[in-house]
């Protein structure tokens, strides 16, 4: 959809500010984007369209929210890019009670002069505020571009009606879930009732993993919803079904109106190996009773005896369409050539010759090419650095379950694999909801027209040397071998049904096997370049727990038989059973009964059997 568009993310490597307002004592800046996510713009993206067009960008402020409503809007702050100078007209900012087809029909409408636009933040005075009563409202702004150029900021995480677009009037697009994070843009509001020493706190992760008499850090999401700043909360920790922590106080430095900060709040292990629902209450704000509705957040912790091994799982979404995926290309090279086989690499193509659509459902939810993610748990942009330092941080990580995998061609005609699996998990738990799924990937790609080769945009640059080889090369790139590539996936979002059974005892092995058809695949190139992963998904959190992988052995069964030059004695009975129509259980004369049989016995006893026939 993204292509379509004509959206495209690029890297932002600087930011400048350029506030002028400073709110009065009866005044606040509000926006779903906070100063938290002003901090982490120069690492997000610009939004905008490859030729010259006009562009909407707003948002919506239901009714009766608890800081807009009652209050007048005096002013807007608007954060835009380092490509203002393709700006050709006047910028219009404007306040619909619906959203607008026309923006000239728009409630409020102001002209802003191109000139005094800048990279940064854009203050705004209104002049005339804009009194806001029991009404939903859009506020957005409109500009023009001369030329291709991405200036409209968006960055954190994605929030109900924080950002919607569209190009030259056509329909506007909510981008919710769709990885653009909030439009960098507030809103100075004045006369409304703005409450103080009030924090609200995020649900928090499910299935944190801690080791029987330790404790682990839990990632806490704070915001400051107060119209002065905090610094510092006080909290307890209770538990389902059992005790509460006392009170706890946490220095927060100094938490804005409106910021948000994530701080590591230490919980301890359980008495038992179980998953426990944990709930984190701030109770006090400087020091005093916090005046939130949401006080509290929820999550899980599981306390287990052991740790596993882990196998960390990297899926990169890449494309050959994609002119900075060259960046992907090299750290998914960097990771292999320093982890090897400790790491599962996944190199998942979308929209170009190597895609394949048992990725669909993962490749629906990613917007943002290239991109990454360390086992559906963080999004990271592919360059060498961050794949290394992600793989670094999950191999150190605590997980629920291994998983071992063995993948065998059916029989000699390859076209089939069957998959055998043994799982364990560290705890129990009588409700288990997880998934195997199976994944095929080949390295060394390759193929001669031109949908195989690799748009670079890097084509010219400088810089790093390990980028030496994109930087000289021209902007369409040919002859390459792609590695680690996705060419067929069974289940990929949750897994094999059945797969894992929801009755879980601590220690436990759980034995499955699938056969995975390969009869219609076209893609692959090189069955013996083949590699078998299997993701061990957790279905509540969508997380993989853990991962094996294995080459596919090249030998093959037939029925129950594993023809693989070195079987034992059972095997060659139930041989010799399946064809002669016999229950014989005892081997014939002229095999040597050892408990073991070479390959000439075998073929000794092959002949023998077809002299029966």
């Amino acid at each position: 959809m993204k292509r379509k568009l004509l959206l495209i993310i690029a890297l932002v490597t600087t930011m400048f500010a350029n506030a002028t307002i400073t709110p009065s004592a009866t005044q606040i800046w509000w926006g779903y984007f906070t100063d938290s996510d002003i901090s982490g713009m120069p690492y997000s993206g610009h939004l905008g369209y490859n030729q010259a067009c006009t562009i909407d960008a707003a948002i919506f402020i239901p009714a009766k929210q608890e800081y807009v409503d009652g209050s007048k809007i005096k002013a807007l702050r608007i954060w835009l890019g380092n490509e203002v100078a393709a700006i050709n007209s006047n910028m219009t900012v404007w306040i619909s009670k619906t959203q607008p087809s026309d923006i000239s029909k728009a409630d409020y409408k102001q002209t802003v002069a191109k000139s005094s636009l800048v990279k940064g933040a854009n203050d705004i005075m209104l002049t005339t505020p804009f009194s806001v009563q029991n009404q939903g409202i859009y506020v957005g702004f409109t500009l023009s571009i001369s030329k291709s150029a991405y200036l409209i900021m968006g960055n954190g995480s994605d929030e109900p009606n924080s950002f919607y677009y569209r190009v030259n009037g056509d329909e506007w697009m909510d981008f919710y879930g769709y990885g653009y994070g909030k439009l960098a843009m507030q809103l100075l509001l004045d006369g409304g009732t703005y409450p103080n020493n009030c924090a609200t706190v995020a649900d928090f992760a499910q299935n944190t993993v801690v080791v029987k008499g330790q404790s682990v850090d839990v990632p806490i999401k704070i915001t400051n919803k107060g119209k002065d700043p905090i610094t510092s909360i006080s909290y307890t920790i209770s538990t389902e079904g059992g005790s509460t922590t006392s009170e706890k106080t946490l220095s927060l430095g100094s938490l804005t109106f409106n910021s948000n900060k994530t701080v590591n709040v230490p919980f301890s292990s359980d008495s038992e190996t179980v998953k426990k629902n944990k709930t984190f209450t701030i109770t006090k704000v400087n020091g005093v009773a916090n005046t939130a509705s949401k006080k509290s957040g929820t999550g899980s912790l599981i306390t287990v005896t052991e740790v596993p091994a882990v196998l960390p799982v990297i899926e990169e979404f890449t494309g050959t369409w994609c002119g900075y995926c060259p960046y992907g290309i090299v750290g998914m090279q960097k990771a292999h050539e320093t982890y090897g086989d400790q790491v599962a690499l996944i190199a998942v193509h979308g929209s170009d010759v190597m895609s394949i659509s048992g990725y669909s459902p993962i490749l629906y939810n990613v917007h943002s090419f290239p991109s990454a993610k360390t086992n559906r748990t963080v999004d990271f942009y592919p360059s060498s650095y961050s794949i290394v330092s992600q793989i670094d941080g999950a191999l150190k990580s605590a997980t629920l379950g291994s998983v071992d995998l063995t993948a065998r061609w059916t029989d000699s005609s390859k076209k089939a694999i069957k998959f055998d699996t043994k799982t364990k998990f560290v705890y129990n738990d009588n409700n288990g909801q997880y998934g195997i799924a199976f994944v095929l990937v080949e390295d060394g790609m390759k193929g001669e027209d031109s949908s195989w080769s690799q748009r670079n945009n890097l084509s010219g640059g400088s810089g790093g040397s390990e980028m030496s080889f994109w930087y000289n090369s021209d902007s369409y790139v040919s002859d390459i071998e792609f590695d680690h590539v996705a060419v067929e996936a069974w289940d990929i979002l949750n897994g094999v049904s059945g797969s894992v059974s929801s009755n879980i005892q601590a220690g436990q092995v759980q034995t499955f096997s699938y056969n995975g058809d390969i009869s219609s695949n076209s893609l692959i190139q090189d069955k013996s370049k083949l590699k078998a992963i299997a993701l061990l998904i957790d279905n509540v959190t969508g997380k993989i727990v853990n991962a094996a992988q294995t080459t596919i052995d090249d030998s093959f069964l037939v029925g129950d038989v594993n023809l693989d030059g070195m079987v034992d004695i059972s095997d060659v009975v139930t041989l010799v059973n399946m064809i002669l129509g016999s229950t014989e259980k005892n081997a014939p004369a002229d095999v040597n009964i050892d408990g073991q049989v070479d390959i000439s016995d075998v073929v000794a006893l092959v002949n023998m059997i077809l002299g029966a026939k």
